[in-house]
């Protein structure tokens, strides 16, 4: 089994730049059809659960 870690190839310093000129956006249709994640519901985690449903998102919040 290989392991991919989808790291952007070039310089470091570049990697970032990089990853965001070629990242495939969200298109406002398609949120429905995106499952978030978020682990921990404490305020931070409950606020970013919160907002993201409200955008539209599927959320799906869990805590340990």
């Amino acid at each position: 089994m290989a392991l991919d870690s989808k790291i952007p190839s070039g310089a470091i310093s570049d990697k970032w730049t990089n990853y965001k000129d070629h990242i495939n956006l969200v298109n406002p249709a398609n949120k429905r059809n995106l499952d978030i994640i978020v682990v921990g519901t404490g305020l931070a985690g409950g606020s970013a659960a919160a907002t993201l449903a409200e955008l539209g998102y599927n959320v799906k919040a869990f805590c340990f």
